[in-house]
């Protein structure tokens, strides 16, 4: 699912009754503050939309993402901002009301990765590489890794965010990290495959999705509680 290039760093458009989302600034599509602060922004406001059931991420091109333009951060003498609009985009992810589906059709490092661990399904091109890469460059994942570790089995994600040596398709697949690999002569088929799939549950996504991501930060009998409520109100009076 890619588009043209436009100017600005995210593209949106809705197909039917689902939202693309396409990091646009080839050829890496780098994250800077812009790009943070349009991604959260665009996600927000579809997912205050009714007639938005499913949201895709992608990237311009052949890359889904490579991390964020560390380059572009130092050199604007932002690093505090940027960091905040990436956190503020992390944050938000798990509470979208709407299922995301990653649609990564190229390479997703560093940040990227991280942006895709924090959808719910993850459909890649093959031959893609997948995982964080900042050690190989002398720096850690401080925030990439906060979707990563609750995506990734425990040990893998150490061992990647150690030495910074991506997982291939095969073992992200095998890993469970990914939901399926396609050749990209399917890939789009295989992209709207899984965003009308995701739409199964209807208008009970808008509260089983982030319960279920809140589900994992409390104690078991918090969840119990919070799944009781949500329970009672779903089968009392309409």
């Amino acid at each position: 699912m890619t588009g043209q290039t436009h100017s600005t760093p995210v593209t949106v458009r809705v197909e039917g009754r689902t939202a693309v989302l396409e990091l646009n600034r080839p050829p890496a599509n780098l994250i800077d503050e812009e790009m943070a602060v349009r991604l959260h922004e665009s996600v927000s406001e579809l997912d205050a939309r009714a007639d938005v059931a499913a949201i895709v991420l992608t990237g311009a091109g052949w890359v889904f993402c490579g991390g964020a333009d560390a380059a572009a951060v130092r050199a604007s003498g932002r690093a505090a901002p940027f960091a905040d609009a990436v956190a503020r985009l992390f944050a938000f992810l798990p509470r979208s009301t709407t299922p995301l589906v990653a649609a990564v059709n190229g390479d997703a490092l560093a940040g990227g990765f991280g942006l895709m661990c924090a959808c719910d399904v993850v459909v890649v091109a093959e031959g893609a590489r997948l995982g964080t890469n900042e050690a190989a460059h002398g720096a850690w994942p401080a925030l990439a890794q906060v979707p990563a570790i609750r995506r990734v089995p425990e040990k893998a994600a150490l061992t990647n965010a150690l030495t910074g040596e991506p997982f291939t398709t095969e073992q992200a697949l095998r890993l469970g990290i990914i939901d399926e690999v396609v050749p990209r002569t399917r890939f789009d088929a295989r992209v709207r495959h899984w965003a009308g799939a995701v739409t199964a549950a209807g208008s009970a996504v808008a509260t089983g999705r982030p319960l279920f991501y809140r589900s994992r930060e409390q104690s078991y009998e918090q969840a119990v509680e919070e799944a009781r409520q949500a329970l009672t109100r779903a089968f009392g009076p309409q």
